[in-house]
């Protein structure tokens, strides 16, 4: 394990290096955390208890991950984003700076900057009959400033916004235009909200 600007980063004792391991300045890897081999954290990321990260992650500087959580092979998250209790994020998964990242984002999703995401991802698997690990399906992109709710699911390799936004509960089947919201299962601009649904700036 390499620990860069070593004075003050913390690391619990129980924690368990697979290899080696680049620990930025000011950074926190909580109890029972693994971090596998080669793993990069930047300055000022703080790392909760029982999180599995997995090689080739990139986790950039003040990023901030709950308890329990996955974060995969080659996973890249930008600066300042959050990862809530929990989440799961598959291999390959890139996701933007300022971030809120909640549920589960399958293999090669793209998350934008400024997204608040608090669904699940999922490929259509249109075509069961190859090899499972080297089939890969399109994945969601979720483009900048975009919300995506509680419970919402995303299905196959559609787009989302810039600036759109998805209720909780909702099938995704298809793309969300920019600045239009999905609720009921229709499609409204976000306009004619008169401001009662708010996305984040991009």
């Amino acid at each position: 394990m390499t620990i860069d600007r070593d004075s003050t980063a913390w690391i619990h004792p129980t924690t368990v290096f697979d290899g080696d391991a680049l620990v930025g300045f000011c950074s926190r890897v909580g109890h029972g955390a693994s971090p596998e081999e080669p793993v990069r954290i930047g300055d000022g990321v703080r790392i909760g208890a029982f999180c599995l990260i997995e090689a080739g992650a990139q986790v950039a500087e003040d990023v901030e991950v709950d308890h329990y959580c996955r974060i995969a092979c080659d996973v890249r998250i930008g600066a300042r984003t959050r990862v809530l209790y929990r989440a799961q994020i598959f291999d390959d998964v890139t996701i933007g700076k300022n971030c809120i990242i909640a549920g589960e984002l399958v293999d090669r999703t793209v998350v934008g900057d400024n997204v608040t995401f608090q669904g699940n991802t999922a490929h259509s698997h249109m075509d069961a009959t190859g090899d499972w690990d080297e089939t890969e399906e399109p994945s969601p992109i979720i483009k900048s400033g975009s919300v995506v709710g509680v419970d919402a699911v995303l299905i196959g390799g559609i787009t989302i916004g810039p600036r759109a936004y998805v209720a909780a509960g909702e099938r995704v089947t298809c793309d969300v235009p920019e600045q239009m919201v999905l609720r009921g299962g229709e499609l409204k601009p976000l306009s004619h909200f008169r401001g009662m649904i708010k996305v984040r700036e991009a």
